[in-house]
């Protein structure tokens, strides 16, 4: 799952990294965006020619993500990289942190962004493990998993 797919660079990463392990049909994608620069159907075309399973779900993630955590399955990636706001991180961690199992990982991008890193700094250190680091050409990125 991803928050804020604009372009679907990494949903097209995180999709070929899937299909190393697992047949590209067996894989579901959900994709969370206001689709304003790039549309559903460009989207769709680039996620469909790699024969994962997809669900492209347009507006406003402040909305959509948390109505969306009540039906969707639970996920094993889901990357945050939607809107910078404390608002706007905060409703994204609460939906997804919904759709997470033992093994989840959760990415959340741009963590050096204020209101990002004051979302993250929220997260219960008790229920989650939080690990920050720096890929190459990035900002700093968290990954949060259930603590065992």
């Amino acid at each position: 799952m991803e928050i804020g797919v604009y372009n679907a660079v990494s949903a097209e990463s995180m999709i070929k990294s899937a299909i190393e392990n697992n047949p590209a049909n067996q894989i579901e994608y959900y994709g969370f965006d206001f689709f304003q620069n790039y549309s559903t159907e460009q989207i769709g075309q680039k996620l469909g020619a790699l024969g994962c399973q997809y669900k492209l779900i347009k507006g406003n993630t402040m909305n959509t993500v948390l109505e969306a955590a009540n039906t969707l399955p639970l996920m094993d990636i889901i990357f945050i990289d939607g809107g910078k706001s404390y608002q706007e991180a905060s409703t994204d961690w609460k939906g997804s942190s919904k759709l997470m199992h033992d093994r989840t990982g959760l990415f959340v991008h741009n963590v050096d962004f204020r209101g990002v890193g004051r979302m993250l700094d929220e997260v219960p250190r008790d229920k989650y493990h939080v690990e920050t680091f720096y890929p190459r050409s990035e900002g700093m990125v968290a990954l949060i998993k259930l603590s065992s």
